[in-house]
């Protein structure tokens, strides 16, 4: 069953492969901010970047190989991190003394979310697999401590958090799970490895202090807020589509380790060497501490929860899972076993159709700007960080902005974002380049489509567009609107 599972889980990878299309707003800059010609100005624009700076000299490796020339080149890249990831939870299973990854194979091998995430040029994938690495490794150094295990884990443990700031608090969460484990055998001098572990992964993040300061001068403007109710429910979509009983399945499976741990805990410590049987402790301490920290680490974010913040979290709880599980009795992987086969059942299906899906139409829409706008017409971007994609793909010579007008859209500009919501009127200039337009009897070209106003049901010439457009004058001119949701051109 799990080779059959793994086999075709190769399936929808490829297929994203085939139609992911062009790149979407966060890849085209992540790629971009990877290849700039100097990488000291890489490292100068990490604060303006949501991760560490190993996937974006991954990024540069690959495209300095001359791998880089073109989207579905790079997209291999993600693709091969995706299989990389099959092979990490096979991996677990060895390490963590057992023979098959049934759980993690279930729940994981076809979950869109992983699939779409961990295979984008994101460094989602990297650290999924990091993760599943460091949870195994500090087992092993857990349960035989040597000075290679010690290497490895703490070499798994950095490159985990040097991939993805929050993949910090599942080190942490690892590193306390493996501590308990030696308290309860009183191996005082294994658990300090194991504290060693995660100094050495604390240290490494220490060159990235001042860019985090930095970039909480402009991280405000996108910071709304944390409610756990709108966010667990995109963490509850993330876990498998549509069912939604795979969140209740689940939520079985933690709470049948979470009993599993609490009763290896209780019971009498029978010898004095770490073994199998500490593997439900170790297990339900990474559940327990992995998700109180991811939720904390959200919380002090403070920005809405988006899918591909979870995959990390899903990978490692499912790694743990699996291992913990796997010490049962028969009786006792029998549900979670049917589980995880009904789970890759259904979201086999599933995985195969979103992966079918463009992740973005920017290129063509640029495409169709390119060929019908004329000269004298101008476009208009909306929201302003839609300018990261069209500015990639948009070859024509027809003058364009956002809105507002920001100076630089190689890839997100908070800080400049910030600067210009300062300013007294800070989309005047395109209002009335775009009122200049119109009168002309020219086109004005709007891409991404306009937030709702009050006025929207009552457009006419004059066009009156309060709050975003208080009053454009038509005079012969037509604005072509493209909204996203339909892919279509509205004229």
């Amino acid at each position: 069953m799990c080779l059959a599972a793994t086999v075709l889980a190769i399936w929808p990878h490829a297929v994203q492969l085939g139609h992911a299309g062009a790149l979407w707003r966060d890849e085209a800059g992540g790629v971009r901010e990877a290849t700039l010609p100097d990488f000291g100005e890489t490292w100068r624009m990490l604060p303006q970047a949501s991760f560490p700076a190993l996937f974006p000299m991954l990024v540069r490796i690959w495209s300095a190989a001359g791998l880089g020339a073109s989207d579905l080149n790079l997209r291999i890249l993600g693709f091969l991190i995706g299989l990389c990831l099959l092979g990490a939870l096979w991996l677990n299973a060895r390490l963590m003394g057992y023979r098959l990854p049934v759980i993690s194979l279930g729940l994981l091998a076809a979950n869109p979310a992983v699939i779409l995430w961990g295979d984008s040029l994101r460094a989602y994938g990297c650290g999924c697999v990091f993760i599943v690495l460091t949870l195994d490794l500090i087992w092993r150094l857990v349960r035989a401590p040597c000075r290679t295990s010690l290497l490895l884990a703490a070499a798994a443990a950095m490159l985990s958090v040097q991939t993805l700031y929050q993949n910090a608090v599942l080190v942490f969460a690892a590193c306390i799970a493996g501590c308990a484990v030696c308290a309860r055998h009183r191996d005082w001098k294994t658990a300090a490895m194991v504290l060693g572990v995660g100094l050495a992964a604390s240290v490494s993040l220490v060159p990235y202090v001042p860019s985090i300061i930095e970039s909480q001068h402009w991280l405000l403007v996108d910071k709304v807020g944390f409610e756990t109710g709108r966010d667990f429910a995109i963490f509850a979509s993330v876990l498998g589509s549509p069912p939604v009983w795979l969140l209740w399945g689940w939520l079985g499976l933690v709470s049948m380790v979470l009993g599993m741990g609490w009763k290896a805990m209780r019971d009498k410590v029978l010898a004095p060497e770490i073994g199998r049987e500490d593997l439900p402790l170790y297990s339900s301490l990474v559940l327990i501490a992995g998700a109180a920290g991811y939720y904390g680490f959200l919380r002090l974010a403070g920005r809405v929860a988006q899918p591909w913040y979870f995959p990390p979290l899903l990978v490692c709880a499912a790694a743990a899972m699996d291992a913990a599980l796997a010490t049962g009795g028969r009786l006792s992987r029998v549900g979670p076993l049917i589980l995880a086969s009904a789970a890759f059942c259904v979201l086999f299906p599933v995985a195969l159709r979103e992966a079918s899906w463009r992740l973005t139409n920017i290129d063509l829409l640029a495409a169709e700007v390119e060929k019908r706008a004329e000269p004298g017409d101008y476009i208009v971007v909306y929201p302003c960080h839609f300018g990261i994609t069209f500015e990639r793909y948009y070859k024509g010579q027809i003058p364009w902005t956002t809105v507002p007008e920001i100076a630089d859209h190689r890839f997100h500009r908070l800080d400049l974002l910030k600067e210009k919501m300062g300013e007294t009127s800070p989309i005047q200039p395109v209002l009335d380049r775009a009122a200049q337009t119109l009168a002309s009897g020219r086109s004005l070209w709007i891409l991404g489509g306009l937030p709702p106003h009050p006025a929207a049901d009552d457009i006419s010439p004059p066009i009156r567009r309060r709050r975003l457009f208080p009053t454009i004058h038509w005079a012969g001119g037509r604005a072509i609107t493209w909204t996203p949701g339909g892919g279509n051109w509205n004229i």
